[in-house]
């Protein structure tokens, strides 16, 4: 990296993979550690693109959805906030599953991101809380978020009665599918 003005001079020593000037486009960056670990040449860079999860900012108009993230990591939080701004969402936080629960008496939700491991109340006992206190037409459908990626973990989510189960880091796409099982109608 170097700074504006000085990226011809670094990237003639010719045994570098890539020159960026400061601070470098996330993109840009991306690109070339892509074409740097698969070996992908730069005319090869159009088909890696392609690849890449689509930002459907108008997703929320097709499919709206009230979301609330019962996320206790704040890092986490702001993440899960941009991946949902991205497809046009806008939604509530919770920084664990009791306060998931006090929002879900404020205000009915359609879906839950649920974080698994939260102080106070985890995950799986608050999605208990809401299965046993809510009736299934009012119940908000439950969407597991958990770094334990494990066949195990997964069904031990699904037996605790959420409904579909992410691991983190959450991908794009399929946070993008899990929320279009959330669509009315569909179980």
């Amino acid at each position: 990296m170097t700074k504006v003005g000085h990226r011809e001079a670094v990237a003639s020593r010719g045994d570098l993979a890539g020159v960026f000037t400061k601070p470098p486009k996330m993109a840009v960056l991306l690109e070339a550690l892509i074409r740097i670990f698969t070996g992908a040449a730069q005319q090869d860079l159009s088909t890696i693109r392609a690849s890449r999860p689509r930002f459907d900012a108008r997703m929320a108009r097709e499919l709206p959805l009230r979301i609330l993230v019962a996320e206790d990591n704040t890092i986490n939080q702001k993440l899960m906030f941009r991946l949902l701004s991205r497809l046009g969402y806008h939604a509530d936080v919770a920084a664990n599953g009791m306060e998931a629960l006090e929002s879900l008496r404020r205000q009915p939700y359609d879906v839950i991101l649920m974080d698994v491991q939260m102080p106070e109340m985890d995950g799986t006992d608050a999605a208990r809380a809401i299965i046993n206190g809510w009736p299934t037409p009012q119940r908000p459908r439950i969407v597991a978020l958990t770094a334990a990626a494990t066949k195990e973990d997964r069904d031990g989510c699904l037996a605790a009665g959420m409904d579909d189960y992410l691991s983190k880091p959450v991908r794009m796409d399929e946070l993008v599918a899990a929320l279009r099982r959330c669509a009315p109608g569909i179980q």
